[in-house]
C-alpha cells in the first residue's frame, strides 16, 4: 500500500524512460517516412540512385537532412545535386 521512495523513484523513471521511447520512436517514424518519401521522389522524377545512395537515405535519421535532399530533388538535375554539400 506505502510504496517507498525508491520505488516511487524507480517508477518515475520507468515512465519518463516509457515517454522518453515513445519520443524517439517517433522521431525515427518520421525520418523513415521522409526518406521514403525521399526515394519515391526521385524514382518518380528519373532520378537514379545507386544502393549505396539508397542506403544513406534509408539510415539518416536526421530529418533537417531529409527534408533539404528532398527539396532539392523537386527540382534537381542530376543525384549529385540532391547530395551535395
Amino acid at each position: 500500500m506505502y510504496a517507498t521512495i525508491r520505488d516511487q523513484l524507480i517508477a518515475e523513471g520507468e515512465a519518463k524512460g516509457v515517454l522518453r521511447g515513445k519520443a524517439e520512436g517517433k522521431a525515427e517514424g518520421k525520418a523513415e517516412g521522409k526518406a521514403e518519401m525521399l526515394s519515391s521522389l526521385m524514382d518518380a522524377r528519373g532520378l537514379v540512385l545507386s544502393d549505396e545512395q539508397r542506403t544513406r537515405i534509408a539510415e539518416c535519421k536526421d530529418e533537417a537532412l531529409l527534408q533539404r535532399w528532398f527539396d532539392r530533388a523537386v527540382s534537381a538535375s542530376t543525384v549529385a545535386e540532391v547530395f551535395e554539400d
